[in-house]
């Protein structure tokens, strides 16, 4: 049944034990996430008043029973901290990288079809962006920026994946939207330049490249990685740049673009 707090600092404080399931979180360092280090006098009682209430949320029939809070099925206090049990599987985060490392498995092996179906179950379990229903309530920015980036890079996997299933023209669109939300995301304009090739589109794929290598000289001041300079030779000599990471994909004879050099 749902059991999400109605309290915005409640439920923030639910998604930090949630993030560090299974292991102590002292209470010293709840406070400073809860309160980007500026915590009130009353922090401690406040925290202890917040658990007491997710106690209530967690396991209502144990409270109604009158069950001893330091005896709480899930929610346990563990020395000067707190500790939130959770089964293996019982959270999307914990299925999502299950379904990732098993399509990783399956990618390794020479199956991306079968692997792209493993990495596009994985992110059909996110929902907008991590915590956004915290509000003003939010957590320090690096657990955000850790999950959108863990996200960033499954979806990289899939796209991959999918390019290499021969599924190139209909992940043109998707690339071309990340590579403008991401412009120094060097993976993406490569994995797109590849997908414009795979799809007949080579002057496109060269173009590509040419913006690519213009946001980011424009922003840091540097030439773009051999990655993406492989892919551009690749296709200035005719060939068709590769995926160098779908060893057990590729056909015999394919093109290794760092083989190519920068």
């Amino acid at each position: 049944m749902p059991c999400t707090p109605s309290s915005l600092k409640r439920r923030a404080l639910l998604t930090l034990l949630l993030l560090h399931a299974n292991r102590r979180f002292p209470i010293c360092s709840l406070i400073g996430e809860l309160w980007d280090d500026r915590p009130p006098r009353s922090a401690v009682a406040t925290v202890q008043m917040y658990v007491s209430g997710l106690r209530r949320v967690l396991a209502p029939e144990h409270s109604r029973g009158g069950g001893d809070p330091r005896r709480h099925p899930l929610l346990l206090t563990s020395g000067n901290g707190y500790l939130l049990r959770v089964q293996p599987g019982e959270l999307d985060l914990d299925r999502f990288r299950t379904l990732a490392a098993r399509g990783r498995e399956l990618r390794a092996a020479g199956h991306c079809t079968t692997a792209a179906e493993s990495f596009h179950r994985a992110l059909t379990l996110w929902r907008g962006t991590p915590f956004g229903d915290l509000g003003p309530a939010c957590l320090p920015a690096h657990y955000t920026v850790r999950l959108e980036e863990e996200r960033l890079a499954l979806v990289h996997d899939r796209i991959g994946a999918d390019i290499c299933s021969g599924r190139a023209r209909e992940v043109v669109g998707e690339l071309e939207e990340l590579c403008a939300r991401h412009p120094l995301r060097e993976d993406f304009h490569e994995q797109l330049m590849l997908a414009l090739a795979a799809a007949g589109r080579r002057a496109e794929a060269l173009h590509a490249y040419t913006r690519a290598r213009r946001a980011v000289v424009e922003d840091t001041g540097i030439e773009p990685g051999p990655g993406l300079r492989a892919a551009q030779q690749a296709l200035l000599s005719g060939a068709r740049p590769d995926d160098t990471r779908h060893d057990g994909c590729r056909p015999a004879g394919a093109l290794h673009p760092a083989a190519l050099g920068g």
